[in-house]
């Protein structure tokens, strides 16, 4: 059986993961004890139609029924050899957030208490962290964006996920950007005025930044700069790398310059989302 087994932090994704897997056809189950996943898998050996794909949602909720879920885990993967832990992550502060919004207590937490409950939740899940096969940090993410991280990893073999991010710098520069290209060595299109209110979408304004040489120069080597360091991080274990193009006001250049590296990279075997920070702002 193919086996996505989905942890991590409260409000980080969890269920938008599991859901996105589901749309995949996979049977989804959500909190459900390790021990008893096992004794699934082991029973649909006998079924007539076996069920061939499983995502489920294991984490702190299984702590009150299963007291070493790292043991049970560990005897999970040995019970199913195609079986993949995916941790699912985000910044406090995201986290603080969200739960906010909803008006929700964590349940860990100290009369709900939300940066209680995250310090609990994250010293229960590390041994499970420390286990997991991918790790995805949803900080920057949208619910659209995490769905298609599920989705592009179901056709990928590479576990490596590479953000291609446009902002603007008026906007600031955000602390999780690995790499930062400024791209404001090209004329900005902004004091063109036929091409003021378009944005590095648009063809007619890729025409006008197209004419300029040094663009391609410039994506050949930003290409080959990527593509020679990642074997390296992954060595190291980082698999979520985010490489951001800036311009001034994150609409005209970085846009392009995103959309051009993604024509690029989208047939490399790796998990690649591309993301333009300030679209709310054209």
């Amino acid at each position: 059986m193919k086996l996505k087994i989905i942890t991590g932090l409260s409000g980080s994704g969890k269920t938008t993961a599991l859901r996105a897997y589901e749309d995949l056809g996979y049977y989804a189950m959500d909190n459900a004890p390790a021990y008893l996943v096992e004794k699934f898998i082991e029973l649909n050996k006998f079924q007539k139609n076996p069920i061939e794909k499983m995502a489920v949602v294991i984490d702190f909720r299984s702590f009150s029924v299963d007291n070493d879920i790292y043991k049970s885990i560990k005897s999970l993967k040995k019970a199913n050899d195609d079986t993949e832990i995916i941790f699912i992550y985000s910044s406090d502060e995201i986290i603080q957030k969200r739960y906010n919004e909803l008006r929700r207590p964590h349940p860990l937490g100290e009369y709900g208490n939300v940066s209680d409950g995250l310090e609990k939740e994250k010293k229960l899940l590390k041994p499970l962290r420390d286990i997991s096969d991918k790790l995805i940090d949803t900080t920057n993410y949208k619910i659209a964006e995490l769905r298609q991280v599920i989705e592009s990893s179901a056709n990928k073999t590479n576990n490596m996920i590479i953000n291609l991010i446009s902002f603007g710098y008026k906007y600031g520069v955000s602390a999780d950007f690995d790499f930062v290209f400024d791209m404001r060595f090209i004329p900005n299109p902004f004091y063109v005025p036929d091409l003021k209110k378009l944005n590095g979408t648009d063809e007619k304004l890729g025409d006008y930044l197209g004419q300029f040489d040094i663009i391609g120069d410039f994506e050949d080597r930003v290409y080959g700069l990527i593509k020679s360091l990642l074997p390296s991080y992954a060595k190291e274990g980082k698999n979520i790398i985010t490489i951001a193009f800036g311009c001034t006001g994150g609409q005209h250049r970085s846009v392009y310059m995103v959309e051009k590296m993604y024509e690029k990279m989208k047939d490399d075997d790796y998990i690649l989302i591309k993301k333009h920070r300030e679209k709310d702002k054209w």
